[in-house]
């Protein structure tokens, strides 16, 4: 969409085109409308009221104008109080209830909504126009601010086509940082030029531009409740349950993503029990230890549902690289895209809306490293000799012996060394490799106000507050959308709920993690609904052979990536080529990090050095 200042600035012919590079995202319709200063285009993926709820929609009266991706689960709670008040309502679709309740409670509404958006609402009478985005960032909203105008889009790629634009450049900030979280931490993007919206937050505009940017709830992890562990476990039952029927309201048919874990065979369970009939799907590799296949079929039996497989080869990995780093936006070197990506290509044959277990993570304390707080958290006020003896020894001791993290973390204070759930380079790893490393810039800077915010609380729930913050967003919830959108598939997150959120918010450390055991509270709750195995079987996450096939099939291919690279303002390939050739000898363990400059190179590739070409291929539907 647009919002120019002046009437006269509307460009249609650019927003057909910007919308045309996203049309996977709604194969099912297109659609627009020019009103005053304000232009929008629409790609609908029908899921909800097929035959009648087209976008942009129109309020009766011609006051208001809106466009809206994603989905309200509550939006029929939120419409019969309205219908009671004599409001009248001519669809069954969410976006005459969303226009309704903006009516009536102006920005405020959002905080009514459970579901995943990003949302447009021109305003004809006032002349400004709302725009906002889910509270934890599930559906993306980008946006780019021109001295006349302020331009939107649900995917980065569509600014290719933004003539005011120029082309994409490198922010410098923003790829510094990309080598250590290994995505790019929003609201910036890997082009200086765009924007993202940040997750519970919206934006009001006027005829003078972006007049406030406001967040609208901020979440937070609270003091924990009195009640009983029983109590909270069937109180966690019962949320969650209730979130996932929620997530199965649907016009078209509704599958799961069943990996190994606990968290999707929790949701596969609940969801076979409302649809017995309901497809699971997995996707594995042919290598030894890296498919989650055999260990999912188990769970797909004991629930009595369909079981789907895909068994990847490195081939097919290889193949769909080039596609995933188009898909992501921005670069995001998660070896797992390229699972994902390939899954969801496969569910979209069978079925349009996928449910997934993301968030259970952040929100239950998943990650194995979150164990290790209880012990390294009580070195957090220890003297400063004693912290310090403790640095010199992990300096010291050698990479891969035994203790030497353990003694980097009592050494270090958590907001020193704790980014997230990834961390790829430290700042004096990037120096020998990247051209354009500023040794002024560090990676704290990006969670230094996350750790200010949680001062004083338990180190585990400060790890579990910046991974909702950084990591949930910018590599979790991006990889979930873009990738199964890339198959014009919608990926749904139950434990993602505002209800299952204020649960969750107020759960123990003790609650969380107990016995070595993380995730302890949803065992627990949902033990009955899966086999044994299942209860206690630790968390792989779409686990990718890239660390064995660099060391073979995948070396020559890497190789010629770094040789052929264009990107040799950024990238030091005789630094890279060394890296590579450690991780095939042995000498080093690189593969994470090889995947992120590979990532790079081949979105430099795509978005900048060969923009004009990649235009052409989409034109062409090679992309």
């Amino acid at each position: 969409g647009m919002f120019n200042r002046d009437p006269s600035l509307n460009n249609e012919e650019q927003l057909m085109r910007m919308s045309h590079v996203i049309r996977h995202r709604g194969p099912d319709e297109s659609d627009f409308i020019v009103r005053d200063s304000f232009c929008a285009a629409f790609r609908r993926l029908s899921i909800i009221d097929l035959d009648h709820g087209s976008q942009p929609y129109t309020s009766p009266d011609g006051r208001f104008t809106a466009v809206f991706n994603g989905e309200i689960y509550n939006y029929r709670d939120l419409r019969a109080p309205l219908q009671e008040e004599g409001i009248e309502f001519f669809t069954n679709s969410e976006i005459e209830v969303i226009v309704a309740l903006y009516r009536k409670y102006g920005p405020d509404f959002v905080k009514m909504l459970r579901g995943m958006f990003a949302i447009m609402i021109y305003d004809g009478d006032e002349k400004n126009c709302f725009v906002c985005r889910d509270p934890f960032g599930i559906k993306p909203l980008y946006y780019r601010e021109e001295k006349d105008r302020v331009v939107f889009a649900s995917e980065m790629k569509a600014f290719l086509f933004d003539e005011e634009m120029g082309g994409f450049d490198v922010d410098k900030k923003s790829l510094q940082n990309y080598f250590t979280f290994q995505y790019v931490p929003e609201p910036k993007t890997m082009t200086g030029k765009v924007r993202a919206l940040e997750a519970s937050h919206y934006m009001m505009l006027s005829a003078s531009g972006i007049e406030k940017v406001v967040q609208y709830e901020d979440y937070r992890f609270q003091t924990p409740s009195k009640e009983s562990f029983e109590a909270k476990a069937e109180k966690l039952r019962k949320v969650l349950t209730e979130s996932v029927e929620y997530h199965m309201i649907s016009d078209v048919e509704v599958g799961t993503f069943l990996s190994s874990g606990i968290d999707s065979a929790v949701v596969t369970a609940i969801s076979s029990r409302i649809n017995p009939g309901i497809k699971a799907l997995t996707v594995g590799f042919d290598v030894s230890s890296y498919s989650e296949i055999d260990d999912a079929s188990e769970i797909a039996k004991h629930l009595n549902v369909e079981h789907i497989k895909l068994k990847g080869t490195c081939e097919q990995f290889r193949d769909a690289f080039e596609h995933v780093v188009w898909s992501l936006d921005s670069p995001v070197a998660d070896p797992s895209t390229v699972a994902i990506y390939m899954i969801a290509g496969e569910a979209s044959r069978y079925v349009k809306t996928i449910l997934s277990g993301e968030g259970a993570d952040e929100l239950f304390g998943g990650y194995k490293f979150y164990l290790d707080s209880k012990l390294s958290g009580r070195f957090e006020n220890a003297p400063a000799i004693f912290k310090a003896a403790c640095r010199g020894i992990s300096d010291i001791w050698p990479k891969g012996v035994k203790g030497k993290a353990f003694f980097h973390r009592a050494g270090t204070r958590l907001e020193d060394r704790y980014v997230g759930n990834a961390f790829l380079f430290d700042e004096k790893e990037k120096k020998p490799f990247l051209k354009t490393f500023d040794p002024g810039q560090s990676y704290t800077e990006v969670t230094r106000d996350i750790f200010a915010k949680t001062k004083g609380q338990h180190p585990m729930v400060r790890m579990q507050d910046c991974d909702l913050h950084t990591w949930l967003r910018g590599d979790i919830l991006v990889k979930g959308d873009r990738l199964s959108m890339a198959h014009s598939l919608e990926v749904r997150v139950p434990f993602l709920d505002r209800e299952v959120w204020k649960f969750a918010s107020t759960l123990s450390v003790d609650e969380k993690l107990r016995e070595g055991t993380t995730k302890y509270i949803l065992r627990y709750a949902f033990k009955d609904y899966v086999n044994p195995e299942t209860f206690m079987r630790p968390k792989l996450g779409y686990p990718v052979p890239v660390r064995v096939w660099l060391r073979g099939e995948l070396y020559e291919w890497a190789r010629d990536i770094i040789q052929n690279s264009k990107a040799d303002a950024y990238i030091d390939k005789n630094a890279a080529l060394k890296m590579l050739e450690d991780h095939r000898t042995g000498k080093a363990d690189n593969y994470r990090k090889l995947w992120s400059i590979l990532v790079f190179i081949t979105w430099y590739r795509l978005y900048i050095a060969d923009a004009e070409e990649t235009k052409k291929r989409l034109l062409k539907g090679e992309l």
